[in-house]
């Protein structure tokens, strides 16, 4: 702009040596330039206006990416260093559940002798069932021969008993009848010789000592002995339990003490401890800054629009002159002279005001433009360019301690350190943990790594450091558990059916004395009618012979016998009642005899079979079941092993979402932020680069203008002198010919003769 001016100021000095000639001839030969010169006075203008429109545009498009890019911005680096701070903390969450596998084997290992138990009881079922079943028909069969028996000696004391009276009655009734008969040896009477009693229950024999057999038996066998045996086979599970508790509780230790090893070891796993430290000193930086470096660009917004508008204006009063003073110029029909001068005055007026505000303010746009270069250029340069060229990564890299990655934060517990609470003969790994070795991390490499998908663990050459393989290794654990569950056995030598007292009651009652009972004679006797006479019958017929006689004495004497045979008559009926009560039940002990001893046989046949199946089946169903629990526990070991291998490699160090925040952080500051500012001070400097032909060709035209302008006056003074003596009406004053011109026709006034003598 200096240069500028001093052109302009010898140019200015130059032409005030020209001569009047030389003047009118360069105003003679404007006509010729005049379509260049506006063109390009336009042209400038034009370029000047869309540079504005764009500055304001990028401006405010800078304005409001701003807060956004920057909570963008704040908000992934806080991504970024939440989830470098959360890596220990879920490594050790991920090793903590490890007491689900581990809760999972105690719990099946505390259900191993229930598990053996149902086991052993669902396979035997069917036979204790049959066993205990025929324990139950022996215990039926004691029960129902002590029943029989009682009610045979009861129904043997009450025939004998009754026997006895009736002998008794029946004797009366015959000596009442011989009485009558000698007293009236004509009367027609029943004969009472045959009152006389067939079945003799005296020969009945007692079955006392049978009963005291059975009742000293029955005490012992009918006491719940299969309720005995059901509850001795039903509480397997619980023996199975108390026999394996032991070998449990050594088991769980182990299980304990597998955990702490693996608590212990973990903690030797690098930590990216120079990575989380550098992404939180970014945050607390951005977060520190951001609200002032949002205040300073809406500043430096406030300042742009202030030097736009200005910009704008100076455009404006070119724009303005130039309408004003090129139709006034190129059309000397359209105006009359006074107006064409005034336009071009004022277009002239506006020319220089143009040039005058450019001279003073270009100074304050060109800082402008040298400041938001200066900012945007190198941040692009520094920031934008360099990270798509990768010297941002490289810058990284030839730091010392930027990003490193070494051992855990704590490697007190080595594999094979004698500080371990597990002994290293239950763990046998002996390498893949180098504690004292730290990487240097290739940030560029990481980033291409994470963004081919891989983890931190491979992308940061974590396992360089620590082998994930060895520290995952299932058999180091399945070998201790394998042998502890080799110790797995239970023992049901004290689980019986049948105790010894019972087997010796039962062969007790195979030898009772209830088969010396004639069973046959019994029934026979019993068989047999209690009297040959119907007594019924011979009470009749005392009646009747009471009913012919005229006799009173001897008809109340038959009328006396007929009553003394009719109170007979329920004694019989008891007798024959008592005799068929017994005789179900002698049938009912002879039924008993004839299998009972056979009973006997079968149910300790039974028992002492099942007693031993179970003794000889047991260890092999225990062996089953724990090699089931043991396929379970390595199950839930190999699970949880795998499970914890992919949840810290490829989740807790996974590493896709780094690539995405690193391309919104780009994406936030070089093209919502570092772009857009480039292109305002772009838009600025082109406005500046084109204020300088602008002013050139301001100057040049309000010169030509003013040049025309003057010689227009002179002419029209001189020619109004010389009218001056011609003519001898009064002068009209300039403003009378303003007015008179003003009221011709317009096609009138657009003759520049007419009005010129007017």
């Amino acid at each position: 702009m200096p240069v500028v001016g001093a052109v302009l100021a010898w140019n200015y000095f130059h032409q005030k040596k020209v001569s009047h000639d030389e003047m009118s001839t360069a105003y003679s030969t404007w006509s010729y330039k005049d379509i260049s010169v506006a063109t390009c006075q336009a042209v400038v203008v034009i370029l000047l206006l869309v540079g504005v429109i764009l500055a304001f545009t990028t401006n405010n498009v800078v304005r409001e990416s701003m807060r956004p890019s920057l909570h963008q911005l704040s908000s992934e680096i806080r991504k970024a260093d939440e989830v470098f701070k959360v890596i220990p903390k879920n490594i050790q969450a991920v090793i903590e559940e490890f007491s689900n596998p581990k809760r999972k084997i105690t719990k099946e290992l505390n259900e191993t002798g229930n598990v053996i138990g149902e086991t052993i009881i669902s396979t035997f079922r069917e036979s204790v069932h049959e066993a205990l079943s025929a324990l139950a028909v022996i215990i039926e069969d004691v029960s129902g021969a002590q029943t029989n028996l009682v009610r045979m000696d009861m129904k043997r004391k009450s025939l004998q008993a009754r026997h006895i009276d009736l002998q008794k009655g029946l004797q009366a009734v015959q000596s009442h009848i011989q009485s009558i008969q000698r007293s009236c040896p004509d009367c027609s009477v029943p004969d009472a010789g045959n009152l006389e009693t067939v079945a003799n229950y005296n020969q009945i024999p007692s079955v006392q000592q049978q009963l005291d057999q059975l009742n000293a038996l029955s005490d012992k066998l009918t006491t719940n002995i299969t309720q005995e045996g059901n509850l001795s086979f039903y509480s397997i599970p619980e023996t199975c339990n108390h026999q394996l508790e032991p070998t449990i509780k050594t088991i769980v230790v182990d299980l304990e003490k597998s955990e702490e090893y693996l608590r212990n070891c973990s903690r030797q796993i690098p930590t990216l401890w120079s990575l989380s430290n550098a992404v939180s000193n970014v945050r607390r930086n951005v977060q520190l800054y951001w609200k002032a470096v949002d205040y300073c660009d809406y500043i430096r917004w406030a300042v742009a629009v202030v030097f736009c508008t200005l910009i704008l204006i100076i455009v404006i009063l070119m724009a303005v002159a130039l309408c004003l003073g090129l139709p006034a110029e190129f059309s000397s029909t359209l105006y009359c002279l006074l107006r064409k001068d005034r336009f071009k005055h004022t277009a002239i007026y506006l020319l220089r005001s143009a040039v005058v505000m450019t001279f003073i303010f270009s100074w304050l746009f060109i800082i402008l433009v040298f400041v938001t270069l200066f900012v945007g250029g190198n941040a692009h340069t520094l920031g934008c360019r360099s990270w798509s060229t990768g010297e941002l990564f490289e810058f990284f890299d030839r730091s010392e301690d930027f990003f490193i990655i070494g051992p855990g934060y704590n490697t007190t517990y080595g594999i094979n350190s004698t500080q371990s609470p597990i002994p290293t003969q239950a763990f046998n790994v002996s390498q893949g943990f180098n504690s004292s070795v730290t990487v240097k991390v290739n940030t560029a490499e990481m980033y291409r790594g994470c963004l081919r998908g891989e983890s931190l663990f491979y992308s940061t050459n974590m396992h360089k450091v620590f082998n994930m393989d060895a520290f995952l290794n299932a058999s180091q654990y399945l070998d201790v558990f394998n042998q502890s569950f080799q110790t797995l056995n239970v023992n049901l030598a004290g689980v019986t059916l049948l105790q010894h007292d019972g087997r010796e009651n039962l062969l007790k009652f195979k030898g009772s004395s209830l088969s010396q009972i004639n069973y046959t004679a019994l029934l026979h006797l019993l068989s047999q009618p209690v009297l040959e006479t119907d007594l019924v019958a011979f009470a009749e017929g005392l009646d009747e012979a009471a009913q012919l006689q005229e006799n009173r004495a001897v008809k109340e004497d038959l009328e006396k016998g007929a009553n003394m045979t009719r109170g007979l008559i329920p004694l019989v009926e008891l007798q024959e009642s008592d005799a068929g009560a017994m005789i179900i039940s002698v049938k009912a002990l002879s039924k008993i005899i004839q299998q009972y001893q056979g009973n006997v046989d079968l149910a300790l046949n039974r028992t002492t079979k099942t007693e031993k199946e179970m003794l000889l089946h047991t260890p092999y169903i225990a062996g089953n079941v724990s090699q089931c629990v043991l396929k379970k526990g390595e199950h839930y070991f190999l699970d949880y092993i795998a499970w914890a291998r992919n949840a810290v490699i490829h989740e807790i160090l996974d590493c896709k979402w780094l690539p995405v925040s690193v391309n919104s952080i780009f994406r936030a500051a070089c093209h919502n932020i570092i772009d857009p500012w480039n292109a305002f001070w772009l838009c600025l400097g082109w406005c500046c680069a084109f204020l300088i032909p602008g002013v050139i060709l301001s100057i040049h035209t309000a010169r030509h203008w003013w040049q025309s302008v003057s010689k227009s006056l002179s002419a029209t003074t001189l020619e109004d002198l010389d009218n001056s003596h011609e003519v001898t009406k009064p002068e009209k004053s300039l403003k009378e010919a303003e007015d008179s011109c003003s009221e011709h026709d317009s096609d009138e006034c657009s003759q520049g003769n007419e009005c010129e003598d007017t």
